[in-house]
């Protein structure tokens, strides 16, 4: 067998034979807190995360007015006052249209999903006030209220300077939804509380009943 010259392409001369490949057995550690392995991290419930899953309607009002400072303040602090005052998911709220708000017969249709019940919401002064400056001409029936998916919508309210303490409950988009149940507490039946809410089973509903400290008031002298 002959040896490459150097002087063709500049490689040393081999000056040892070539060995025969040995396989090596290698024992790996069994993963443990001891050699420093990672294991997965338990998943942090919400209950764990946050002290609670609801905000107050003032709490909400905080939120709109911060929104209001953002690049899209218009945009963004109606996006936050529609999903709350009519308890929207944030799928549902980026899926509204111009064509289910009905300006002169002050009528909004809310289309449920997750097999909730669709209906038609009464369009308050306070919607309108915010969904105003949105209404621009030109705009299609087709076109969505706020053109914005999901996650830009849940990063907007990551986002936000809020107070230390509305920080720290880590705000995001479902709480908006129990807001507004905790907020029809005292202002409606259960039955048309769940109607709202697009809720088919009363148990779903009953829950913001429990968070309700003024159900106690008279029961103790």
């Amino acid at each position: 067998m002959s040896v490459p010259s150097s002087r063709r392409n500049g490689t040393k001369a081999l000056t040892r034979s070539r060995q025969t490949a040995r396989f090596r057995w290698v024992e790996t550690a069994a993963p443990n807190a001891e050699n420093g392995t990672k294991f997965r991290p338990k998943r942090v419930s919400n209950e764990e995360r946050r002290p609670r899953e609801h905000l107050s309607r003032d709490e909400v009002l905080v939120l709109c007015k911060a929104a209001k400072k953002n690049r899209n303040g218009a945009r963004d602090a109606a996006a936050i006052w529609v999903a709350f005052n009519h308890g929207l998911r944030i799928s549902e709220l980026c899926d509204l249209r111009w064509s289910d708000i009905q300006w002169q017969e002050r009528r909004i249709l809310v289309r449920r999903l997750k097999g909730s019940q669709t209906g038609e919401h009464p369009l308050t002064e306070q919607d309108k006030r915010f969904l105003g400056p949105l209404h621009a001409p030109g705009l299609r029936p087709s076109d969505r209220v706020f053109g914005m998916e999901p996650a830009a919508f849940r990063r907007m309210l990551y986002r936000l300077k809020l107070p230390p303490e509305l920080a720290a409950l880590k705000v995001h988009p479902h709480m908006l939804r129990h807001a507004c149940g905790f907020d029809l507490v005292g202002r409606a039946d259960l039955q048309a509380r769940a109607a709202f809410l697009g809720h088919k089973r009363l148990e779903n509903t009953v829950r913001y009943s429990k968070l309700d400290p003024g159900q106690f008031e008279g029961l103790r002298s």
